[in-house]
Order: C-alpha cells, then sequence, then structure tokens
C-alpha cells in the first residue's frame, strides 16, 4: 500500500524536472551550407568542426531557450531524413518543405525561405525546367529538387551527397544545369571558385520554405515551446541578427585535392 506514493511522488518529481533532464529531442542536420554545415566538414576532415549557419545557429537559440542542450548530430542528408521518418522524438533541420514530404513530417517551425531557382551554365536556356528535361541536371541526393525532377520524368539526373559537388560538375561543364535553393547555388560556387557571373540564373520554380521539422507523434506541447521560442526570437530581434550576421560572412574555398569525399556516379 506504500507504494502508491512513492510512485506518485516520482511521477510527480519527474513532471517538475526541465526538459534537458527528461529525454530531450534528438536533433539531426546534414551539411547544407549556408543553412547548416561544420567547419572543417566531414568531406574534408576525419574530424569534422563545430556547426554553423544561419539555420543552425537559429536552432541552437531556440534550444537554449527551451532548456535544450543544442545538441545537433550530422550525418548523410538521407539517413538523417531516414531517422526523422521512422523513429519518435527526432528534429531535423533545414528540411524544405515539399509536396513530397508534407505528410512525412512534423511541420514545427519555419525558419526561412529561399528560392528554388534552375541555374544554367553559359549558353544553356533556363527558362523553364522543361528546357532541360533531356539534358544533365545536377540536384542534392534524396532532397526535395531530385524528388521533383524524378516526378517530371526527367532523364539525366545526377544526384550528388552535397551541393559543391553539383557546382563543380557544372563548372567543368559536366552537367548542363542545377537545381538547388539559392544560397546553396550562390556559397557552393565560391567554394568551389567558380564564377557567378558566368551563370544563368533562370525559373525559380517555387519557393524553398525551410523548417525545423520533427518525426510525426512528436507531442503538440512539446512543438509549441519551439514555436513560441522562435517567435520571441523574431519578436527580440534575435532572428534578424542571426539573419545579418550569415549575410555578411565570407565563403572560404576549398581545394579539390584537401576532399576526402568522391562524387555519386552519374546516374
Amino acid at each position: 500500500m506504500r507504494r502508491l506514493p512513492l510512485l506518485l511522488l516520482a511521477a510527480t518529481l519527474l513532471a517538475a524536472l526541465p526538459a534537458r533532464a527528461q529525454r530531450e529531442l534528438r536533433l539531426l542536420a546534414a551539411e547544407l551550407p549556408p543553412y547548416t554545415y561544420q567547419v572543417p566538414s566531414g568531406s574534408v576532415s576525419e574530424q569534422p568542426g563545430p556547426g554553423r549557419g544561419i539555420v543552425h545557429d537559429a536552432v541552437v537559440e531556440m534550444a537554449r531557450r527551451v532548456g535544450h542542450s543544442g545538441r545537433i548530430e550530422y550525418m548523410p542528408w538521407f539517413r538523417a531524413q531516414e531517422i526523422a521518418r521512422t523513429e519518435p522524438n527526432v528534429g531535423i533541420l533545414a528540411l524544405t518543405r515539399s509536396p513530397e514530404r508534407e505528410d512525412h513530417y512534423l511541420w514545427m517551425v519555419k525558419v526561412l525561405s529561399d528560392d528554388l531557382v534552375l541555374v544554367g551554365a553559359a549558353g544553356v536556356d533556363v527558362a523553364d525546367l522543361s528546357r532541360v528535361k533531356d539534358r544533365p541536371v545536377g540536384v542534392l541526393l534524396s532532397s526535395g529538387a531530385e524528388a521533383l525532377v524524378r516526378g517530371l520524368g526527367f532523364t539525366k539526373v545526377s544526384p550528388q551527397r552535397e551541393e559543391w559537388m553539383n557546382a563543380r560538375r557544372l563548372k567543368d561543364r559536366r552537367i548542363d544545369a542545377w537545381l538547388a535553393p539559392r544560397a546553396m547555388v550562390v556559397h557552393a560556387v565560391r567554394e568551389v571558385r567558380g564564377n557567378l557571373d558566368v551563370l544563368q540564373f533562370g525559373q525559380v520554380v517555387r519557393v524553398s520554405d525551410l523548417y525545423l521539422a520533427a518525426s510525426r507523434g512528436l507531442p503538440e506541447a512539446e512543438a509549441r515551446r519551439w514555436q513560441a521560442a522562435f517567435a520571441a526570437m523574431q519578436a527580440d530581434g534575435t532572428m534578424a541578427a542571426i539573419r545579418r550576421r550569415h549575410e555578411q560572412a565570407r565563403v572560404d574555398p576549398v581545394e579539390d585535392e584537401k576532399r576526402r569525399i568522391v562524387e555519386e556516379p552519374f546516374n
């Protein structure tokens, strides 16, 4: 008979613990500069450096405000998405919200928006996606852009694990066009010492809304805490300051010989 009060006391104490002392939301990210990335990255070092990026920093600040440790695990993008789709209590950043992904995640906080833009090499008509349907087109592996072009029946899709690979392939004319968010294009081209002035920026295919998303089934109360933290960041100017800091950030080129990972074979 004495066990019941003890169990009630334990339950009360657990409920009173801060979120960090309980099982906190597992946060996953990948090399998606300038949104989320490490310096140095896993592509150039066996011991990647700390995370950074506009979405990374925004989520770290949200985490601080909800009592989360702010720990973000970096891994291949396809793996991060798989875990977030199939395991409970997982957050993923920076995930683009798209029709292909809509039902697989809880879309918790929209951090920022960008344009999903079609980019072409010099002389390539990128006024419309249909103009490059039968030409080699680069996309990020397991991205919304890849799902989009495959769904449209593109015949020469060339997915790569990181966007700098697409930037280099376009620079070397191994692909004719590239579909990616505008900020990722600019960052990746600078990283491979490419020339933005010779690229053709064509059709804006759709707005790319970047989220802190979560696995389905996350308690609504947990989602509301993160949403409230982000709303407070917008109201007090913290998010605007994060954006300004990253808009002024310099992109340091990375030489090919320092890369540890290789491109995916052409598909």
